[in-house]
């Protein structure tokens, strides 16, 4: 990692993590535009992921409005893991776990556990699968990938035993979460950039590939300037209400558990849905404190919000599988494929929709 930089915006790749083209491309998108409307002076860096405490040092990042993302104290707190509580004290548990924080977040998540070994997580999938079927994600997994439903103990060791990705990652911590069905997943957001603040109430698009495999397609955001509190002042539909509620709830309790914690950029998936009982459930499904699949939209909400009066503003980031696909009028198109693989997004684009 580069050492400490001057100037600004400056793109940072952090290693660990294979960024696809199209990633790539958003990110480049996102840093170039921070550098043409929002960033016009002073150092400011983009890493391409969550920072740790020491790499953040070594950037000479001291201060939120110096960088687009988050800085944790421990690998684990930018992970999925961070929402669950284990199924002991005394269970396997990574360097700086706190074992009463996931419990302030009754209520603002889905029911689960952590796991981050073979015998917690199958406690943990038993304490759950009473219910219905539970869901198994690496904690470490980003967007919708690496991830498996089970519907028994049994089904739960043939996976173990035929996916390689899940029995290799569980020493660095698995989810085990009660299954929804008929989901509908919402993003809320808020942003802090040098020269105003934002946040925001999204839903995310599904697309498929033409193997029929579905992938994140992009979201679309309703943005405000300012706090979740003015965020809320914009909503009148209760489940969407409820949503943010539950993202600033849960933003605050990770402050109040890790008070080591720098976000300038924080995404909140809030799943809502039916379990196999028929109840309803809502509640936050994990974070993101770093560069994301929303941030063309939100950096060009905060372009709109800061070249005018305008208090609130709706944005669109959309990727498409189609091999034809085409970018409507007045779109601005981020990445182009070269070759249509199949498997990755051909076009993405960002857009301020027709009213």
């Amino acid at each position: 990692m580069t050492g400490v930089l001057t100037g600004g915006p400056v793109y940072v790749p952090v290693e660990g993590r294979q960024l696809a083209e199209h990633e790539l491309a958003a990110h480049h998108w996102v840093v170039a535009r921070l550098g043409c409307h929002l960033v016009r002076e002073g150092m400011y860096v983009v890493p391409s992921d969550t920072l740790s405490v020491e790499q953040a040092y070594a950037l000479g990042i001291h201060w939120v409005d110096q960088f687009f993302g988050g800085i944790v104290p421990f690998p684990f707190v930018g992970t999925k893991l961070i929402s669950h509580p284990l199924v002991a004290m005394h269970a396997s548990a990574p360097k700086g776990w706190r074992h009463q924080h996931p419990h302030r977040l009754s209520g603002l998540v889905v029911p689960g556990w952590g796991a981050f070994s073979v015998e917690d997580l199958h406690e943990a999938a038993g304490r759950l699968l009473n219910e219905g079927a539970v869901r198994l994600k690496l904690g470490e997994g980003r967007g919708g990938g690496q991830q498996w439903v089970v519907a028994s103990l049994a089904s739960l060791k043939a996976l173990l035993e035929e996916e390689a990705a899940l029995a290799a990652g569980i020493e660095a911590g698995v989810v085990v979460e009660r299954n929804l069905r008929h989901p509908v997943t919402l993003s809320v957001g808020h942003v802090i950039l040098p020269t105003l603040s934002l946040s925001y109430l999204g839903y995310q698009r599904e697309a498929c590939d033409r193997h029929g495999v579905a992938h994140y397609g992009g979201s679309r955001l309703c943005c405000v300037r300012g706090s979740f509190s003015m965020l809320l002042e914009m909503l009148g539909e209760p489940n969407e209400r409820l949503a943010v509620e539950q993202a600033r709830a849960y933003h605050a309790a990770m402050f109040e558990a890790f008070p080591e914690l720098v976000i300038s950029r924080a995404n909140y998936d809030v799943i809502q849905g039916f379990d196999a009982r028929g109840q309803w459930h809502s509640g936050v499904l994990e974070q993101s404190w770093r560069i994301g699949g929303a941030s063309p939209a939100e950096i060009l909400a905060a372009e709109c919000l800061s070249s005018g009066s305008r208090q609130r503003v709706d944005t669109n980031y959309v990727e498409c599988y189609e091999a034809n696909a085409a970018a409507p009028e007045g779109a601005e198109v981020i990445y182009r494929a070269a070759v249509d693989s199949g498997h990755a997004p051909t076009l993405t684009y960002v857009e301020v929709p027709a009213s």
